[in-house]
């Protein structure tokens, strides 16, 4: 009797709570099963589709306005049965007497099974007491809709104190005792369930305008064990515009995709290279729901032509990211990014697919928070998936440091379709940087995220006789965070091999070719950085890379292995480096030797492009050749040098002379211009030395060494030349080309300054009918007192245009005349200690200036030997008395005898003279040895020049103030130019008797006594004849005696120089004798 009062008094109590409910449940909402939960419990209907429920929504107020009508109060108010005032619909049943009758209170009332409205701005709040152990198993849904306009368009839930059932595990059978479900309308059913105790600030915003919350308690615990059930919540409506950090706002709204159709949260993401796109999880920036598995596909269809769009998808800010990864109620740990089997706690994870299906390479599984680097797919299509586990507790910390779920931006990237930026389909991440294609550049690793356990190689495969130079400008590799980490071991995320070789294994041996290590580096270990170039731009130039900021292989083959454990995704590796394949070369010196005349190959060098071998036409064979600048950029100011010189030098056999030609060269815009020179007809240079100074100089010398330690500079070049420049002439058989460069810039090389030439070894005579020039370099090398060198016009079987030079061998009276054309001559001094060198010629110096004034085109050049960039260039005068003459005294002759200990340089008192022949002319340049006034004898010995101590330079020429040889004294020819050597009283017995005075008394003397003996003799003879008359007579015999004078010039006799003084000489000089058999 008394069970079945009891169950009459709850018929009547659920009756009237169903009655009391009835005046403001929604109109518009049926009920019908609901999937996952114990058959017998009513629920809305939810598989309506976004359509049903957006005009189920907007018809709502018109309903709702129909039924205020009648009532008066608002769909989120409850009108008081006896007042008819409105008090708010949270307020029905919550325990507290709101309206004066009680009608908001009635008995055995429940906030269950309602449809809950609200005004937008306000904040409502219910609570769900613990049911009684009789009344399990309990059940309790509550229906939140937001109706629009002043309803809001979105519901959000804030859970202040929820304990429901236990919590066990993420995966199976989590909540055994009871849970709650939130169900979206329109979407299907997700079976995740959320129990066990949490607290914090746990807030879930729907996705749709109506959800469906459900409490289901099986059991209660045991009295003392725990408390199990206690669940109060807020509830507010808010505006779709109010809910920026989903939708946006106004002045940048973002695109979450279109909705698959009939899946809870998979999306499609297009054209996001022109609109905001955001990857948010489900009831994003709430709590996402359980047992749920997102697709998110993004495409990008369209890309300019040549180029390719790869996705990428990051979140800078790290609070937008928290994936749950463990059972944390207090977090106090440092949130962190996890990956892979580390998000198998929860199983809460996002994996994102290189690729439109989940058969693509994964690129990374991460849960946790913080924030995400750019995760790039390698084609125009990436899969996220993002798996929730079927249980959890709502439980989130505070403060509100982090958001629950993530949101993901996407952005678009361009990519040079024929460019390194990405690793092509079934290349396995290798790269090829051949030099074939490019001489230089700058790599830069893959713009796209690399797989787990990917090993990237790249190959630098420069040519033959070509080394390769790299220069790390940026190079970062991300740490991995020990919590992060899969294995906390010493092995290293990203690792980094630099190879001197090809490491590809040779597919002959299946064996690696020969290759060494270069630099291994990992963890906090970088590679050598030339990081100072990332301040380059525009308008400022850095200094060039050091080779101890970089990396140059000994070979052709460089190989950079970069082995990324854990991929890319989430610990980028980024570097920037420039490579250059640099034309191998040591030293830019070099020697272009002849072959043989009676070889026919041609001379070969490590600089020659090529090289031929001919015969001309009197069979005699000539070497040909290339050569060129160098183009290691190690020469120049891009690679560090701000000087170069260069020395080609050009060795020819001694009956060859060397042609020169060079085809085209830069000199970096150097101020300079070369010109053919008008006094010498040779190529010549004119720059500023203001300008050399402040900014450098760039020339090519053409020098030649007629003689050991003489150079002769033929011609210079400093301005640019793009027609062929022949210079043919060289007279030596050795020959200099000097490349050379200062003050270069940091950005200029082989590309600024460089030439091309060629170069030919061709026999003396070979070009014309003619000999060469009789007379060897050594043969035109003098040493001596004094001497003469003189020129005349051609002989009758030269033709036009040549110069026959004529010397005067001593020791012979034949006449030997050579053909040469534009051959030096050295005149040395006989002690080059002591001794000095005076020249004198006809003529009067000339300069561009007064070239003009010249008439003739002949040319004498005398060079000072030691620098014969010091030189003077004569216009000679014919005939013997002219009015102007040259002098030249040799250098130092102008010091003080305080210098006199100085150290000099080889030749630096030796003359070199050229005659330049164009036309018929007799021109003649005198010479002689001369030697300071001294007031102190020196200890020379027995030489020539010894100064007697008690006289002080007695063989002298006051207006040179010179002393002279005593050879020169008195010896028929005027060696002074007043002629004071030869004046009649410095040659008489007065001032001293010569040599050769004393020579014709001594004879003299001696055939007066011969006569006198003679005499005395036939007057003896006489008498014996006397005696002897009867005897026969004796034949007389007679004898002829000759006597050559000479003296001793170093190949100067004197019936030449007597010649043109008008001397006589004493060649046919002889007495008769007439002698016997015997004289007595």
């Amino acid at each position: 009797m008394l069970v079945c009062r009891r169950l009459l008094l709850i018929a009547a109590a659920i009756a009237a709570s169903i009655e009391a409910g009835s005046t403001s449940y929604h109109p518009g909402i049926s009920s019908s099963d609901y999937s996952g939960y114990p058959s017998g419990y009513a629920v809305y209907s939810g598989a309506t589709s976004p359509e049903s429920s957006s005009s189920s929504s907007t018809s709502g107020p018109s309903e709702l306005a129909a039924s205020n009508t009648e009532s008066l109060c608002r769909p989120s108010e409850f009108r008081c049965s006896t007042t008819g005032h409105c008090v708010a619909q949270d307020k029905y049943c919550d325990g507290e007497n709101d309206c004066d009758d009680k009608s908001d209170e009635p008995r055995y009332c429940t906030p269950c099974n309602r449809t809950l409205y609200g005004d937008v701005g306000r904040t409502y709040r219910v609570e769900i007491r613990r049911p009684r152990e009789d009344r399990l198993p309990f059940l309790c849904h509550l229906n939140f809709t937001a109706a629009g306009s002043d309803l809001g368009d979105l519901v959000q839930l804030t859970f202040d104190t929820f304990t429901v059932g236990r919590f066990l595990s993420f995966t199976s059978e989590g909540c055994p005792d009871g849970f709650m479900t939130i169900r979206e309308e329109g979407r299907p059913a997700t079976g995740g369930q959320w129990c066990g105790s949490a607290w914090g600030y746990t807030v879930y915003y729907s996705e749709t305008p109506s959800i469906n919350l459900t409490l289901y308690l099986l059991r209660l615990s045991e009295q003392g064990i725990g408390y199990n059930f206690d669940f109060k919540l807020s509830y507010k409506f808010l505006r779709r515009s109010e809910a920026h950090l989903r939708y946006g706002n106004s002045s940048m709204s973002t695109w979450r995709g279109e909705l698959v159709n009939g899946t809870y949260c998979d999306r499609v993401l297009t054209k996001c290279d022109t609109r905001a796109c955001r990857l948010q999880s489900p009831n994003y920036p709430g709590v996402y729901p359980r047992n749920v598995t997102c697709y998110y596909r993004v495409e990008q269809n369209r890309a300019p032509v040549g180029h390719r769009a790869l996705l990428a998808v990051s979140q800078r800010n790290s609070h937008k990211i928290h994936i749950k990864d463990q059972v944390v109620k207090y977090d106090r740990s440092q949130r962190v990014l996890r990956v892979w089997d580390q998000c198998n706690v929860v199983q809460d994870y996002l994996t994102v697919y290189d690729g439109g299906s989940t058969s693509d390479r994964v690129l990374v599984r991460l849960c946790g928070g913080d924030a995400v680097p750019d995760i790039i797919s390698s084609h125009n299509t990436m899969l996220l998936e993002f798996h929730t586990s079927p249980y959890d507790n709502p439980f989130h910390p505070v403060p509100l440091s982090f958001l629950p779920g993530f949101e993901l931006e996407v952005q678009v990237i361009f990519v040079d379709e024929k460019s390194r930026s990405f690793v092509k389909e079934n290349d396995n991440c290798d790269f090829y940087i051949s030099g074939d294609e490019n001489s230089s550049g700058i790599l830069e690793n893959p713009k796209h995220s690399l797989p787990p356990n990917t090993t990237c190689r790249y190959h630098f495969q420069g040519k033959l006789n070509e080394i390769v130079w790299l220069s790390f400008v940026k190079y970062y590799a991300a740490s991995v965070e020990a919590a992060a980490s899969i294995d906390t071991a010493a092995d290293c995320n990203a690792k980094l091999l630099i190879w001197d070789g090809d490491i590809t294994v040779d597919k002959l041996t299946f064996s690696r070719k020969n290759v060494t290590l270069m630099g291994q580096f990992c963890k906090d270990d970088i590679p050598r950085l030339c990081d100072h170039s990332l301040l380059r731009n525009s308008s400022r130039h850095t200094r060039p890379c050091s080779l101890a900021e970089s990396y140059v292989s000994t070979g052709r083959d460089l190989t950079l292995e970069h082995i990324l454990r854990q991929g890319s995704a989430l610990y980028p590796i980024s570097f920037v480096l420039r490579y250059e394949f640099v034309h191998e070369a040591i030293s830019c010196n070099h020697v272009f030797a002849s072959m043989p005349s009676a070889s026919s190959t041609s001379s070969t060098s490590s600089l020659s492009s090529s090289s031929s071998s001919s015969s001309s036409s009197s069979s005699l064979s000539s070497n040909a050749g290339k050569f060129a600048s160098p183009k290691n950029v190690f020469f120049y100011g891009r690679g560090g040098a701000q000087n170069l010189s260069c020395v080609y030098r050009f060795e020819a056999e001694p009956d060859h002379r060397i042609e020169l030609s060079f085809v085209r060269a830069s000199f970096g815009g150097k101020s300079c211009a070369s010109y053919v020179d008008p006094l010498v007809n040779r190529w010549t240079c004119d720059r500023r030395m203001a300008d050399v100074k402040k900014f450098g100089m760039a020339d090519l010398v053409v020098a030649e060494y007629p003689w050991q330690g003489v150079e002769l500079v033929r011609d210079c070049l400093c301005s640019n030349v793009s027609e062929r420049i022949v210079v043919r002439t060289l007279t030596s058989n050795v020959v200099e080309v000097r490349f050379i460069i200062t003050l270069m810039n940091v950005t200029q090389d082989y590309r600024d300054f460089f030439f091309e030439g060629e170069y030919r070894f061709v026999p003396v005579g070979a070009e014309s009918n003619e000999h060469g020039c009789s007379t060897r370099l050594e043969e035109r090398r003098l040493r001596g007192t004094s001497g003469e060198i003189s020129l005349r016009s051609p002989l009758p079987r030269v033709i036009p245009g040549l110069a026959a030079v004529e010397e005067i061998l001593t020791n012979t009276e034949d006449l030997t005349a050579t053909q040469c054309v534009n051959e030096p001559w050295l005149i040395e001094p006989e002690d080059a200690r002591i001794n000095f060198l005076y020249l004198r010629t006809a003529g009067y110096g000339i300069t561009l200036d007064n070239v003009e004034e010249c008439t003739t085109l002949n040319r004498i050049v005398v060079y000072s030997a030691a620098n014969t960039k010091e030189r003077s260039v004569i216009c000679p005068e014919g005939g013997v008395d002219t009015a102007r003459t040259v002098d030249f005294f040799s250098g130092g002759w102008n010091y003080s005898a305080v210098n006199a200990s100085v150290a000099m340089a080889q030749h630096s008192r030796s003359f070199v003279v050229e005659f330049l022949q164009r036309e018929p002319g007799f021109y003649a340049v005198t010479w002689i040895a001369i030697s300071k006034r001294s007031p102190t004898a020196p200890n020379v010995g027995a030489n020539a020049f010894a100064i007697l101590p008690t006289e002080d330079c007695p063989y002298r020429c006051p207006e040179i103030q010179a002393c002279i040889s005593s050879v020169l004294w008195c010896d028929g020819v005027r060696h002074c130019p007043s002629g004071f050597d030869e004046e009649e009283a410095n040659c008489s017995y007065r001032f001293g008797v010569t040599l050769l005075y004393v020579a014709v008394g001594a004879g003299a003397l001696g055939i007066f006594l011969i006569l006198l003996l003679a005499t005395g003799c036939l007057k003896y003879c006489l008498y014996r004849h006397k005696a002897r008359k009867k005897k026969k007579n004796v034949a007389l015999n007679v004898n002829h005696l000759h006597v050559n004078h000479t003296h001793h010039n170093n190949g100067l006799t004197g019936s030449r120089l007597s010649g043109r003084y008008n001397l006589a000489t004493p060649q046919e000089m002889y007495l008769e004798n007439y002698g016997k058999d015997s004289i007595c």
